[in-house]
């Protein structure tokens, strides 16, 4: 059988003093058949002659402007040709040299492979366990730097750009209407920058991730609920 091939994608926009950290760490990974594609949202300081200094690493690469981080990514889901695709963006790494290795020996091919993620702050970092699926009305199980899945999934199920922040929770939603199959792996994926655009909007997030998680509970109850669990989450922030 031949070996299960991984599609990489990199999304950048003015990433020059981190992208090249990003991309040493993915060639540094031992899985051996992975393609990677950088896109960039065409930037403006120096970002592209970093990527031509990798060029021989890195399979495909496009700069040209786009409507924000995932359309770029919607981009890159149609130009991967692997069996499943991994979005590794700009300031994102992979636990260890390992990981990819490590997750596909676990897995039997199933259409969505999620595990942990260590979430790193200014001055610390942490280890954020997966969430159980049955928890979805109020949460993302999984960290979108820490999924693979199935090309084809990807394909017919696009980011929704109506979403600015939140469109990766509405995809989940999207795969599970869609019957995916998905595979916990207790393995912790990537180590992901909290430092980015979702986490310096909160309140439109949360806004977002209300819309979505009403959009997809059966039942006025279920809707009731939880509005009222966002409404209290809202709150507590503000405390």
């Amino acid at each position: 059988m031949n070996k299960i091939k991984i599609t990489v994608v990199t999304v950048v926009y003015n990433g020059a003093d981190i992208i090249e950290n990003t991309i040493a760490n993915l060639i540094n990974q031992t899985y051996d058949n992975i393609e990677y594609i950088i896109v960039d949202g065409g930037s403006k300081d120096g970002t592209q002659d970093i990527i031509r200094k990798y060029e021989e690493k890195i399979s495909l690469w496009k700069s040209e402007p786009d409507k924000g981080i995932y359309d770029a990514m919607n981009k890159a889901i149609q130009l991967a040709t692997g069996d499943y695709i991994y979005f590794l963006n700009v300031g994102d790494n992979f636990y260890s040299n390992k990981t990819l290795e490590n997750i596909i020996t676990q897995s039997q091919y199933e259409d969505v492979i999620y595990g942990n993620t260590c979430i790193k702050d200014l001055n610390s970092e942490r280890i954020a366990k997966a969430y159980p699926l049955n928890l979805d009305w109020k949460t993302m199980p999984y960290c979108h730097q820490s999924v693979l899945i199935k090309r084809t999934f990807l394909i017919n199920n696009l980011f929704d750009l109506s979403y600015k922040i939140a469109a990766d929770y509405n995809q989940y939603h999207e795969l599970k209407k869609s019957k995916a199959v998905f595979k916990f792996v207790d393995e912790t994926i990537s180590i992901y920058d909290n430092s980015g655009f979702s986490s310096q909007n909160a309140k439109q997030m949360l806004n977002e991730y209300i819309d979505i998680s009403v959009k997809n509970s059966p039942g006025f109850l279920k809707k009731i609920k939880v509005r009222l669990y966002f409404f209290l989450r809202m709150k507590l922030r503000k405390i």
